[in-house]
């Protein structure tokens, strides 16, 4: 299957008008893990998309991607390819938010957790680090400090609900790996937002106190 075939399959058919309501085909799985992974970061820098498909199609298309709940996608970045290939993925987290959570969840961060009005999209920003199937306990240092710069990448937002997503992954990480909560207190010194719902809520995850 073809890079342009697996991209359909994942996100619908461009319909915009039309939810994403197809199971994805045999062959959509039956892709090998590391053409899967190159099509994945492709996805990512793929400009197309944003005008192809809706914005509920990609977020549902995302939550495909970075939930385990959804596929088996997600283990792409833990079990599935060798240690290279998942810390240049983890890496192109960083086009995960600059192109997709940066772009469509324009929603107002009023409440952290609880807004929907951004969708499947929306969800899969707020909750990614908690679906997600990374986390410290199966990550090499390398892997650990990849996902740490992914999340201090997307500190660098103006988008309060990028930002809410990454302190909620730092929140997490941060018991195991003490340089998420020195992470978080940095930006803290120099923040990107002056909504103070965001700005409680990395106070508040240097404690741990996680949301």
């Amino acid at each position: 299957m073809i890079y342009e075939q697996w991209r359909n399959e994942l996100f619908g058919l461009p319909h915009k008008a039309d939810p994403v309501t197809h199971e994805h085909s045999e062959d959509f799985y039956a892709v090998p893990p590391n053409n899967a992974f190159d099509y994945v970061d492709q996805v990512l820098l793929d400009t197309d998309v944003h005008s192809q498909f809706s914005k509920d199609q990609l977020g549902k298309g995302i939550n495909t991607i970075y939930s385990n709940c959804c596929s088996d996608l997600p283990f792409l970045y833990t079990t599935e390819c060798d240690e290279t290939r998942r810390i240049r993925g983890i890496n192109n987290l960083v086009n995960l938010y600059r192109n997709f959570f940066d772009r469509h969840c324009t929603a107002d961060v009023t409440d952290i957790g609880n807004d929907q009005s951004d969708g499947s999209m929306g969800y899969i920003c707020y909750m990614l680090w908690d679906v997600f199937v990374l986390y410290p306990g199966n990550a090499t240092p390398a892997m650990i400090d990849a996902a740490i710069g992914a999340m201090r990448s997307a500190l660098e937002s103006s988008n309060d609900n990028s930002l809410a997503s990454a302190i909620h992954g730092l929140g997490h990480w941060a018991f195991d790996v003490p340089e998420a909560a020195t992470t978080l207190k940095h930006w803290l010194q120099k923040p990107t937002t002056d909504n103070p719902v965001v700005l409680q809520y990395a106070r508040a995850v240097t404690t741990g106190t996680i949301l």
